[in-house]
């Protein structure tokens, strides 16, 4: 973990000697409206709160908080989360409440939290199988090299820096979708061409568009096969679609594909084709998305249908469309199923979909594909913050990278 030689002015502490467990507890319903943070509100790996609570929503006796203190979760240390916090108020007895002392800014308790040696040694020293955790008395023995003042304001100042550039990607990124919902809203009644519009069974929408049924378009549909995940194995031959390999906007996760054992001859007939179009018919159902060309043969799971469409239609323009608020509600309407929404396959054949002409289909793909590059280029920017924030974290706090220069006594 250290140097062969601690940097000048650095010393080795432990957490015990720079940080004390808060122990006041509370009762939520003698402070109505008091925000509260329960582990659900903190993001893994994240020193920065997002999200809160209030003192409404708990009932028995939590521990409380103030403005500066440290909020440490101890139930499955491995999901890495604490903040800091700027606020008073209480949380989840799953919550360690740590008060910094003189020798330390706070900000360098939540970065030394955040740094791999001390997720191995929480990880290490948690017990218990279904919910592990570890404790104050075990953590407060955790060992760490400590710089001056000055300099740990420093660090804390150059990793707040690399954070506020991701998170101002994510707001920006976060715009981007919601302009290209409004302009899917745009293009979905009004079209490129500015045409007049008319009233039809499935809402407004350009004049010269068309509305049929989904199996107008349809070739053939094949659900996917049924097979055990005993199946699975790192070295299979064969990988597997599964709907959580998709997400809200369809696209497709590759890497995450299990790979399968499986003799090929009994599924020749569901492997994926380039341009196959795949809507989800449960779980998360309703969620279209587009197969290309992959390594290895695919077999989409059982919770996904896949169809092969006529050239009357550009899949990703119908891809486009069944991901809109309007397309997906509509489709919504179509599963069946109290609890689990289910869509079947005659349903989705019956399902009424626009259809422009070919050019206008384009137009439209065009527009939104400029939306989608933008969002992932802005998605593309904030992983690398995310992994620059990342080495900056396990090089400046063991003192492997230096920012002495802006250490300053005024700082």
């Amino acid at each position: 973990m250290y140097l062969e030689e601690i940097p000048s002015g650095w010393k080795i502490a432990k957490m015990g000697d720079v940080c004390e467990l808060r122990k006041e507890t509370i009762n939520p319903s003698n402070f109505p409206d008091m925000p509260y943070v329960g582990l659900e509100h903190i993001d893994s790996g994240d020193p920065r709160l997002k999200k809160i609570g209030t003192s409404s929503e708990v009932n028995s006796s939590k521990s409380r908080f103030y403005s500066g203190d440290i909020l440490y979760g101890k139930l499955r240390p491995y999901l890495d989360k604490s903040v800091l916090v700027d606020f008073d108020g209480l949380c989840s007895t799953d919550i360690l409440v740590l008060k910094s002392k003189e020798s330390i800014v706070p900000q360098f308790v939540v970065n030394t939290i955040h740094t791999s040696q001390f997720l191995s040694y929480s990880i290490s020293t948690s017990s218990g199988v279904n919910h592990p955790r570890t404790s104050w008395s075990s953590i407060s023995a955790f060992q760490f090299l400590l710089p001056p003042l000055p300099e740990q304001r420093a660090i804390a100042r150059a990793l707040r820096a690399v954070q506020a550039a991701r998170e101002a990607r994510l707001r920006e990124i976060a715009l981007e979708r919601e302009r290209k919902a409004a302009l899917m809203e745009h293009l979905f009644t009004h079209g490129t061409r500015g045409e007049p519009t008319k009233m039809t069974e499935i809402g407004e929408m350009p004049e010269s568009w068309e509305v049929v049924k989904f199996g107008k378009v349809i070739i053939s549909s094949a659900f996917g096969p049924r097979f055990s995940s005993n199946y699975y194995d790192p070295d299979g031959s064969v990988a597997t679609l599964r709907t959580t390999d998709l997400d809200n906007e369809g696209n497709i996760n590759y890497s995450t594909m299990p790979l399968a054992k499986l003799e090929l001859d009994g599924f020749k007939q569901h492997l994926l084709k380039s341009n196959d179009f795949l809507i989800t018919r449960s779980g998360t159902c309703g969620i279209a998305a587009i197969f290309e060309a992959f390594e290895k043969p695919v077999l989409p799971g059982a919770f996904i249908i896949r169809f092969r469409l006529s050239n009357e239609i550009n899949p990703l323009f119908l891809k486009y469309y069944v991901n809109s608020q309007q397309g997906r509600n509509r489709i919504l309407q179509l599963a069946g199923g109290a609890v689990q929404k289910n869509l079947s396959g005659t349903s989705l054949r019956t399902f009424q979909i626009p259809l422009p002409l070919l050019v206008d289909q384009d137009a439209i793909v065009r527009s939104l594909i400029a939306c989608d590059s933008k969002i992932a280029a802005l998605d593309h920017e904030a992983h690398l913050h995310d992994k620059l924030f990342r080495a900056m974290l396990e090089e400046l706090m063991t003192g492997r990278l230096r920012v002495g220069a802006l250490a300053t006594p005024s700082s």
